[in-house]
């Protein structure tokens, strides 16, 4: 389940390239999150848990709900506006760290010395990497992605706090509707805007329904089982293959040339992510032991 939650997730940013430029951000944004609401609500149906949850969850349930639906996929379709997928898959790449380091702020964790270091030569892969594409300087695209990995972060941190007590996929369809009722004026408006005199080709309304359907939804119900199942600490490195498989898919789906400078980049993100990550379990472990 966190293999196949992982793969769904490395076909966000080609998917999203595919669509924004025919419809745009606000309109991929708050298309996620209606279907993925609604895909909630039967979920809820179904598994005869549609009792609202207890005042005390909601903060953490709105800020998974505004980091996972609003402000990630709105600020990577904003910077995939201007950048291939493939360059955005290496800057997303640092999510798992940007994550780490929002669970040291928020919760109080201790990493070690090789936490940091990983962190720091991940970081100036990344920096390295976009100084380059973007002929000696960081483009505001750049900033965008650097956004949305910390918006991811937010959300995987305060939404992991409350899945501890209601589930994961619980969580999730919560999040999701509650957000819902925010973006239908947005959604509404940019639909009246839209130019739908233009055709829009079926490779767009595919990438649209991927990002809605699988990326927003399926992905991540099955990404969170298979973190109860399997654990957070060894499932959720899974994620860390995500880079590559996002480079595969915008090299086989969008014909986007990956350079070897693009490769190297990804690789070491990817191996400095693997170190930051086990760094970090390390440290969870000895504190949960000294408690």
């Amino acid at each position: 389940m966190g293999g196949l939650g992982m793969l769904a997730f490395s076909g966000t940013l080609p998917a999203t390239r595919l669509a924004v430029l025919a419809f745009g951000p606000t309109v991929i944004t708050s298309a996620r999150i209606e279907v993925a609401a609604l895909l909630g609500v039967l979920t809820l149906l179904i598994g005869r848990q549609l009792r609202l949850p207890d005042r005390r969850y909601w903060l953490g349930i709105l800020w998974m709900g505004f980091g996972l639906a609003i402000a990630y996929p709105f600020f990577v379709a904003l910077a995939l506006e201007h950048v291939p997928a493939a360059h955005g898959a290496v800057v997303i790449g640092l999510a798992p760290a940007a994550t780490a380091v929002v669970a040291v702020v928020r919760l109080g964790e201790r990493p070690t010395k090789a936490f940091w270091i990983a962190c720091l030569v991940g970081i100036t892969a990344v920096l390295v990497f976009a100084i380059s594409q973007g002929g000696g300087g960081i483009s505001l695209a750049d900033g965008w992605l650097i956004t949305a990995m910390l918006s991811v972060g937010v959300a995987y941190v305060e939404g992991g706090r409350v899945s501890r007590e209601l589930g994961g996929t619980t969580t999730l369809c919560w999040a999701m509707i509650a957000m819902s009722p925010i973006m239908v004026i947005p959604l509404a408006f940019s639909v009246s805007r839209h130019d739908w005199g233009q055709p829009i080709s079926a490779q767009a309304w595919a990438g649209l329904a991927y990002a809605c359907v699988i990326s927003m939804f399926l992905g991540s119900v099955a990404w969170y089982r298979g973190l109860a199942a399997g654990g957070v600490a060894r499932i959720g490195q899974l994620n860390l293959l995500q880079p590559i498989f996002s480079l595969l898919w915008s090299a086989l789906l969008l014909g986007e040339r990956i350079t070897s400078v693009t490769l190297v980049c990804a690789c070491v993100v990817v191996v400095s992510m693997i170190v930051c990550l086990r760094s970090r379990v390390t440290v969870v472990h000895v504190l949960a032991s000294r408690a």
